[in-house]
């Protein structure tokens, strides 16, 4: 019976997670705008507006290629809805409770397996990150298969060379799906050159390449992020504020479960610790924007971490007993309800530690513009960005309208290649070419200029106003709104 239970406990835990992702994404809520500019691509990879290998080129799907492919697979099983493009993010963050459980008893026993695999079922920022068309959750399960491969590898004797080709086979869907993913080759290639044997050499020297034929200049992007060679960021405030005064629960028995692993296996852990060096500092001073998104796989880490520590400390006071310590410490989380869901809810919000995601109901806000202005396609229509109109709205933007960000002079749109205007006096030429119009404007601090705004809010009629997404808490709304003229 002592054998079974812990199996009962997992079998139930995966199940409740799946269901309460499953459940986030029940009602097809509104895309926002980078699910939907993916989910956009991908319907026009499947219309044959546009060739798969043409979309993947594309200035917001080169990083992210595999990613595409996934969305366009899951409209051509299911339908063009935002089930269909959020639920293989569901089925693989699913798969990601197990193996925080594998790693978790590989490093400490059964009950820090089940401990971690709690938290990963249950956690806030996973639920809202499975529930969305993005692949932070996807990276999130395969670091920890690639972690938990490398733990069974580094307990045998022998090498096998099938562990190695499925490490290496799930970090080059990792580096695919998006481009931190690339990272996650730091904690194996610092492994097997601590290992190393010439027999291993090709191996070795298979992964280097592969590594950089995936990053070619995206790994270059990344790191000078928007041809900026020289500026750094500076996010440190926003890793404090989410670290420590959010997570800080979190954070500081995970540090300690990693330092007790230490003893396990040290190759490993310090591999990890490059891993998240590295994520941190590009996180932290080449990122544009704190977006936890990008955080998502090392939360992972941190909750299977969270539970090799309280199994430990069980263990310590029980006398191997840390079954005790470990249920109690979920009670206490459940319970407590901080960053921990405790029913299944139809959403799950992105911006409850920080603000991370515009979850604005960009939907509605469409459908409404074609049932208001059935001749809409006859009508001159400016946006910004666009990601979500390319989804929503059959019908790409006439010119766009985006903040200068030092540099006023009109540039070329990466996707469609309109002409992206950046201030006032430009809109107002652009208008004066058309009869009639609609511009649609994200009524918060956005990308669209601030004088259009007021030049719009003071000159135009307003026909469409959307608060925000239903769903939502009334503290997390995103007003869009729709104004014309000439009509």
């Amino acid at each position: 019976m002592k054998k079974i239970v812990p199996y009962i406990l997992l079998t139930l835990i995966v199940i409740m997670g799946f269901w309460f992702r499953l459940k986030g994404i029940s009602t097809n809520h509104s895309f926002w705008a980078d699910e939907a500019g993916v989910a956009g691509i991908a319907k026009y990879v499947l219309s044959g507006k546009i060739s798969i290998m043409a979309a993947i080129k594309l200035a917001g799907m080169n990083y992210q290629p595999l990613n595409l492919i996934v969305s366009a697979i899951g409209i051509k099983l299911f339908g063009p809805t935002e089930w269909s493009t959020r639920i293989m993010t569901v089925i693989v963050n699913s798969l990601g409770i197990i193996f925080a459980y594998l790693v978790a008893k590989k490093l400490s026993n059964q009950s820090g397996g089940i401990l971690s695999a709690f938290l990963f079922a249950f956690s806030q920022i996973n639920l809202a990150n499975a529930t969305q068309a993005k692949p932070y959750a996807m990276l999130e399960t395969f670091l920890l298969m690639i972690i938990y491969l490398l733990l069974v590898l580094t307990s045998r004797k022998k090498n096998s060379l099938l562990i190695h080709f499925a490490i290496i086979i799930l970090l080059i869907l990792s580096s695919l799906i998006h481009i931190i993913g690339i990272f996650f080759w730091l904690p194996y290639l610092y492994l097997i050159f601590q290992k190393m044997k010439k027999k291993w050499a090709l191996i070795i020297i298979a992964s280097g390449l592969t590594a950089a034929f995936l990053a070619r200049s995206t790994i270059i992007n990344l790191y000078t992020l928007y041809d900026k060679y020289a500026y750094f960021y500076n996010n440190l405030t926003y890793l404090r504020e989410l670290l420590w005064k959010n997570y800080g629960f979190i954070l500081l028995p995970a540090i300690f479960g990693l330092l007790i692993s230490w003893k396990k296996n040290k190759n490993l852990i310090l591999g990890l610790f490059i891993w998240i060096f590295v994520l941190l500092f590009f996180w932290n001073f080449r990122s544009y924007s704190h977006n936890i998104r990008y955080l998502v796989p090392l939360f992972g880490l941190l909750f299977v971490f969270f539970g090799i520590f309280w199994s430990h400390v069980g263990a310590k006071l029980f006398n191997k007993k840390s079954w005790i310590v470990c249920i109690l410490v979920a009670a206490i989380l459940y319970l407590g309800g901080n960053k921990i869901v405790r029913k299944p809810l139809i959403y799950y919000t992105p911006n409850s530690d920080l603000i991370d995601v515009q979850t604005a109901d960009y939907k509605t806000a469409f459908n409404l513009i074609k049932r208001k202005f059935p001749n809409y396609k006859s009508l001159a229509f400016f946006n910004d960005i666009g990601d979500a109109q390319l989804y929503y709205l059959d019908k790409i933007s006439d010119a766009y309208f985006m903040k200068d960000f030092g540099n006023s002079a009109p540039s070329i749109h990466p996707i469609d290649h309109k002409i992206v205007y950046k201030n006032l006096q430009q809109f107002l030429q652009e208008k004066s070419k058309y009869k009639r119009g609609l511009l649609f404007v994200e009524d918060w601090e956005s990308l669209l200029p601030d004088d259009i705004k007021q030049y719009a809010k003071n000159n135009m009629k307003l026909e469409i106003d959307v608060k925000g997404l239903s769903v939502a808490e009334i503290n997390d709304q995103w007003p869009l709104k729709v104004y014309s003229w000439g009509l």
